[in-house]
């Protein structure tokens, strides 16, 4: 059953009898935009977690040749042994995507005199000498479209700790030292390349994390579960900087979202992690489009809790709401109370509910109300028209809604923060500013377009292959 109200004091409309189940109220045709949305962030590598890669990286035996008969340059025996083991652990600098590390080494060298050939009735003659030196490298480091680590290893100088000498200080070998370990050093680089690569499968860690944003988020567990659904679109890189003790990268995750409503919602996962896009610079913002939803039954618990026994007076006259609820029709809103006082019966309020920029708040447009009593239709209620009652209920129903929406990000955060891979990236949220740009009402909720933007900070508590 409709209600329909005319007064030449109230402006007329049907009022739809919720609880009996029927409406007058048409569905609007509802055509929400879809958007993207971007979660730039630089991501901090601490120092000592490269460290301690580059130091399980790099093996104990960085050069063993114990063979005198390996070819020089000319294409003749060397006569020379030469093992190089590394002594302690490798300290690293960065200076933007570079970095810059030593290895303190010890040398065992051992050079042939005479062959053992050369002379039926001799032994071969060789002189030995150990020292230790510091050799620095530079490793350029990249990330390639196919998400392989690119590291491009050159070396930069030698610093000798102790001589280089045999016979009591008779010979020295630098010169010869130095010779053999330029020779070894484009083996070396490469090895050490090949290392680092094999040590840190990037490839395999950003496909899990492709793979679980894709994961439903709850955002809402009280009247109905409320997933948000990230559709990840593709990866970006931009810089490699430094600052302080960690080593910042650029990076920005780019995805439309959408909202689902179940217990346990059916969904999809794109298990293929797409090429890794490069960027001269990108900026250091989350900015996400979303879709939020707020259930009747939700905010009508808001606005119970905050106007059941509430009493509003009118110079001699006065009214206590007993019960309130609401729902939509069409594109307004309707707030349903039964009150009780020098008025007893129901009032209807109906309005649409709008966002406004300057102020920040969400209002109701088109706002008036109806009064239904046992009594003749206003007989007993035409001092309503004369006070502010309108008034004073449009802010008590701007209020909740408003804290309603408020809660939306907290709730995102902690989904995130419960739904992040594993335990190796650390999540940092400041600076939020949520803004809601409109609002559609449904037949079962309202739909509030929000755009989100944030500082975000991911910091890495573990490299792992």
């Amino acid at each position: 059953m409709v209600s329909c109200a005319f007064s030449p004091q109230f402006r007329a409309f049907c009022l739809p009898q919720h609880q009996d189940g029927a409406t007058s109220c048409e569905d609007q045709y509802i055509d929400i935009p879809k958007d993207t949305s971007f979660l730039s962030t630089p991501l901090v590598i601490p120092f000592h977690l490269i460290e301690e890669k580059m130091n399980e990286a790099v093996e104990a035996d960085i050069v063993d040749d114990d063979d005198f008969d390996n070819a020089n340059k000319e294409g003749k025996k060397d006569n020379l042994k030469l093992k190089i083991t590394r002594l302690g652990k490798i300290k690293v600098a960065f200076n933007n995507q570079v970095a810059r590390y030593q290895l303190p080494l010890h040398v065992l060298v051992e050079r042939q005199i005479i062959d053992k050939n050369a002379l039926p009735f001799t032994n071969a003659l060789s002189l030995k000498t150990e020292f230790s030196l510091l050799i620095t490298f530079e490793t350029t480091l990249d990330i390639g479209e196919d998400w392989k680590l690119q590291p491009q290893t050159k070396f930069v100088s030698f610093e000798w700790l102790s001589d280089v000498k045999t016979l009591g200080g008779l010979i020295n070998l630098k010169k010869m030292v130095d010779r053999r370990l330029l020779k070894e050093m484009p083996q070396v680089q490469d090895k050490m390349d090949g290392k680092i690569r094999s040590i840190v499968h990037l490839y395999r860690g950003m496909s899990r994390v492709w793979q679980n944003i894709q994961k439903p988020i709850v955002i809402n567990r009280k009247e109905r579960l409320v997933w948000l659904k990230i559709h990840p679109i593709q990866f970006e890189m931009g810089t490699i900087t430094t600052e302080g003790a960690n080593l910042m990268v650029q990076g920005r995750i780019s995805a439309t979202t959408e909202t689902l409503v179940s217990a346990n919602p059916d969904y999809t996962i794109d298990s293929i992690l797409p090429p890794l896009v490069k960027r001269s610079e990108l900026p250091n913002e989350a900015y996400v489009y979303m879709l939020s939803e707020i259930s009747y039954g939700e905010i009508s618990t808001v606005i119970q809790q905050k106007l059941a026994n509430k009493e509003y007076k009118f110079g001699n006259h006065s009214i206590k709401v007993k019960t309130a609820e609401i729902w939509g029709c069409g594109k307004d809103l309707v707030l349903h109370m039964k009150v009780r006082g020098d008025t007893k019966g129901d009032i209807y309020f109906r309005g649409e509910p709008r966002y406004e920029p300057d102020s920040q708040k969400m209002v109701i447009k088109n706002f008036d109300f109806e009064v239904v009593t046992g009594e003749a239709l206003l007989a007993g209620a035409d001092w309503l028209l004369h006070s502010n009652f309108k008034e004073q209920i449009e802010k008590e129903l701007s209020m909740p809604l408003s804290e309603l929406i408020g809660k939306i990000p907290d709730d995102i955060m902690r989904g995130i923060e419960r739904g992040r891979a594993g335990k190796k990236i650390d999540l940092t949220i400041e600076d939020w500013d949520f803004k809601p740009q409109k609002i559609w009402v449904r037949p079962d909720d309202i739909a509030i377009l929000i755009i989100v933007k944030a500082q975000v900070l991911l910091e890495m508590e573990k490299l792992g292959r």
